[in-house]
């Protein structure tokens, strides 16, 4: 009877396990911040995205250690959906959370990896662990933290969305939610 008991009870903890807090909300606002782009539209400059695409629709998917295998199934999608939202003029950023130290060997492979897997749209950049957007963006650095996707327009946060997997649900709700934040 106790082990039904703790078995019960574990499940009712897990039932009632809440998602990890990270990223703006929605009903927040963006922020400007210049990240080092390795790959897209602002390769090579710290330019900032949300002010050089001013008030289209836009998602950025904040990385730190989520797995390659993951964050590509995601950058794939972004990619793709570029191309589907031309019209809209929707653009997508991958920041990537690196050690200043581990930028340039990890920059060398983001372009690699753009190059090989023909991903023509998407930009990805690179981020410093104590750089001041993680903290306005309010991206939690705990460990169970792996992505943070923000989708935005009108400098407005619409989605966020904590851990997304790039398997074929996780690719249908972000789907699913760049065509809301695309929609007129």
């Amino acid at each position: 009877m106790k082990t039904i008991s703790i078995a019960v009870l574990a499940l009712a903890a897990a039932a009632f396990a809440v998602a990890p807090n990270s990223g703006l909300k929605s009903g927040e606002r963006v922020v400007p911040f210049h990240p080092k782009h390795v790959v897209g539209a602002l390769a090579d400059t710290t330019n900032c995205f949300p002010c050089t695409f001013q008030n289209r629709p836009q998602a950025q998917v904040w990385v730190n250690g989520d797995k390659f295998e993951n964050v590509l199934a995601l950058a794939k999608s972004l990619d793709k959906a570029q191309v589907t939202y031309k019209d809209s003029e929707f653009k997508s950023l991958i920041v990537f959370i690196v050690p200043a130290d581990k930028q340039a060997e990890f920059g060398a492979k983001l372009k690699e990896t753009a190059k090989a897997d023909s991903l023509k749209h998407v930009s990805m950049a690179m981020v410093a662990p104590d750089h001041t957007a993680i903290e306005s963006y309010k991206i939690n650095m705990a460990g169970d933290v792996k992505n943070t996707v923000v989708l935005y327009k009108n400098w407005e946060v619409v989605t966020n969305i904590v851990n997304l997997k790039g398997d074929k649900a996780g690719l249908a709700t972000l789907d699913k939610e760049v065509a809301k934040i695309n929609a007129n």
